[in-house]
């Protein structure tokens, strides 16, 4: 397959992972022959394979090691766009709606073009559309600030009722659709069928330079800070309680609504998305995707997830949601003095 013979060159090793119902499995491969013979083992199932390069892991070349970590990533060699068009959760696409998916993604393609860009993959996971553009980057938090200013950027300009624009699929380790295998996600009816994820790679698929990548980056950052502040965040979501949520132990509140996961070092935890069914792509049941941070002194706890559905959504819009932190409070709120 000549898209895993791109992927493996540039990244030098890929994490294989496929759903097998409600459970993932996972294998490091570095040749393309072991991981193509992986493919065809687990073709019933839907299948998914990582983009960057990572370093300092153990490669055995079959399935059942770990999942990849942002962490073990040390260049970025694609830039992965990701359109989804507004469907039924959980359902595939129609091909009316994923043609409007195919549309967003040109016309991306064509502005990205006008500022010398070169040519990209293209490929459709069968429900979405995809450009993947080729490139080298250290895994650094000034590649990650490059790109959070741009897949904001993006979504902020191909984003409407009809198509979104995935600003989460940035992280390092994210996984990816493999292009020749069947995306099964939901149930296939006549009009919304399971469909073959493909790809076209250009005769020249060349590598966008780290300085148009900083450009784009430069110019949605400037464009973020001149938009009114108004319209870059949305409304603070008021939280009604007794409780003192400085003394929030959210850990045991995730954990006592089954959303808890696991210890992740530093006052993280990993932790279900209360939104995991808007998503787009299935957690993972070891997956980092959603984390909280438990409350330092004086400050509420933290909640951050990555899928593009929860951008902008903080503790507040859990409080709301579950409506009974108060009980987990160590003590109730009181005024100062």
């Amino acid at each position: 397959m000549i898209y895993l013979g791109h992927a493996m060159h540039d990244a030098g090793a890929l994490e294989l992972r496929v759903q097998r119902g409600d459970r993932w499995h996972s294998g490091i491969f570095d040749s393309v022959s072991a991981l193509q013979a992986a493919v065809e083992e687990n073709r019933a199932y839907n299948v998914f394979c990582t983009h960057n390069r990572p370093q300092g892991v153990t490669v055995t070349n079959r399935m059942g090691g770990r999942a990849l970590r942002d962490e073990d990533i040390c260049r970025v060699v694609r830039l992965p766009f990701d359109f989804d068009p507004a469907r039924p959760i959980g359902e595939p696409s129609t091909q009316a709606e994923l043609d409007i998916a195919i549309r967003k993604r040109n016309a991306l393609i064509a502005m990205l073009l006008s500022l010398q860009w070169p040519q990209p993959a293209t490929a459709t996971s069968g429900n979405g559309s995809h450009a993947i553009y080729r490139c080298l980057l250290q895994n650094s938090d000034e590649t990650r600030e490059m790109l959070a200013a741009i897949y904001r950027g993006l979504r902020e300009d191909y984003s409407d009722e009809e198509v979104s624009f995935d600003a989460a699929v940035r992280n390092p380790a994210r996984i990816w659709r493999l292009y020749g295998t069947v995306n099964r996600k939901g149930t296939a009816t006549a009009e919304r069928p399971h469909r073959l994820a493909t790809v076209s790679i250009p005769g020249r698929w060349d590598g966008v330079a780290p300085k148009q990548i900083e450009a784009l980056a430069n110019r949605y950052a400037k464009q973020a800070q001149e938009r009114p502040a108004a319209t870059r965040s949305g409304p603070v979501i008021r939280v009604v309680g007794s409780g003192d949520f400085t003394t929030l132990d959210a850990p045991a509140w995730f954990m006592a609504h089954g959303a808890l996961k696991r210890g992740i070092g530093g006052g993280r935890h990993a932790v279900t998305c209360p939104w995991t069914e808007e998503h787009s792509t299935k957690d993972a049941p070891h997956g980092t995707d959603t984390v909280i941070w438990e409350a330092e002194p004086g400050r509420w706890p933290t909640f951050h997830c990555s899928h593009a559905h929860c951008e902008g959504r903080t503790i507040r819009d859990v409080m709301r949601l579950w409506s009974d932190a108060d009980a987990f409070c160590a003590r109730t709120w009181r005024r100062s003095a």
